[in-house]
């Protein structure tokens, strides 16, 4: 169909950076359109933003700089290379350049943006393991889990299977400080050092966040199944029925244990 809606899908589409279409307004913008260069910087598969709130659901920050932003859309029509720092899926923030055009979408008024990523970003290497070798994993994914991420195209499994990794992860810091047991303090002190290639620049106080966004599925898979078949160790050797519990917490929603036992006690 030659129309400005089909038109502008088509550009949104086929744009080589984030690029995301919406509905005007400072509460009620919604989305419209986004590439996969867009849902890959937030995190995100298109299922989850397909006409939600940019600011309630997705990624934008509502304060003074995007109420400026808005401002001269509607004042001039258009805003170059402003900078802003929009909200990932897995809680990171990432600070990015925005270009954006006020334009009408068959009859409808829009806004249409561009992003690119600015600032440090830390070097990612290979899909080895984290210890740098590959290794088997102690866990294997939930079988409905398995089932449902095989179905799923190649882009959606790693934008889920990113942030499976990240919630695992950061949960491991976390369940550190609410729980200062030995135990869990020397395994997270074992992955911050070992994850250290992985945390995200720029975040305030002690809060660790990581960023794994140039992992692609076959890394995030391995490095997810790694550190879950560790933490059901820890769990199984665990004492304290409360720090179990806790572990369990982390990786029971995904992942189940594989066996145990190493070796034939017959033989």
């Amino acid at each position: 169909m030659f129309d400005t809606k089909s038109l502008c899908l088509r550009l949104v589409d086929r744009s080589e950076v984030a690029t995301v279409l919406s509905t005007t307004g400072l509460y009620d913008a919604r989305y419209l359109a986004a590439n996969s260069a867009y849902l890959a910087l937030v995190e995100r598969i298109w299922e989850e933003l397909d006409g939600q709130s940019l600011v309630g659901k997705g990624s934008a920050r509502s304060d003074g700089d995007r109420d400026r932003r808005l401002w001269l859309l509607d004042r001039h029509g258009f805003y170059d290379c402003e900078q802003a720092v929009i909200d990932t899926a897995s809680g990171r923030q990432v600070a990015v350049e925005i270009s954006a055009q006020r334009i009408r979408c068959s009859g409808l008024a829009c806004d249409l943006e561009f992003l690119r990523p600015i600032g440090r970003y830390l070097e990612v290497t290979g899909a080895a393991g984290m210890s740098g070798t590959v290794s088997n994993p102690r866990a294997s994914f939930l079988p409905e889990l398995q089932t449902n991420l095989e179905k799923l195209s190649d882009f959606n499994r790693t934008i889920l299977l990113r942030r499976m990794l990240t919630a695992v992860a950061e949960g491991g810091m976390l369940i550190a400080k609410v729980n200062p047991n030995p135990t869990i303090e020397r395994y997270s002190d074992a992955l911050r050092s070992r994850m250290a290639r992985y945390v995200a620049a720029g975040r305030p106080g002690n809060e660790t966040k990581f960023d794994f966004s140039a992992l692609d599925a076959a890394a995030a898979e391995q490095y997810l199944l790694e550190m879950a078949g560790e933490i059901w160790s820890l769990i199984h050797f665990a004492k304290d029925p409360e720090t179990a519990g806790m572990l369990e917490r982390l990786v029971a929603p995904y992942t189940e244990p594989a066996s145990l036992v190493v070796g034939d006690p017959g033989s």
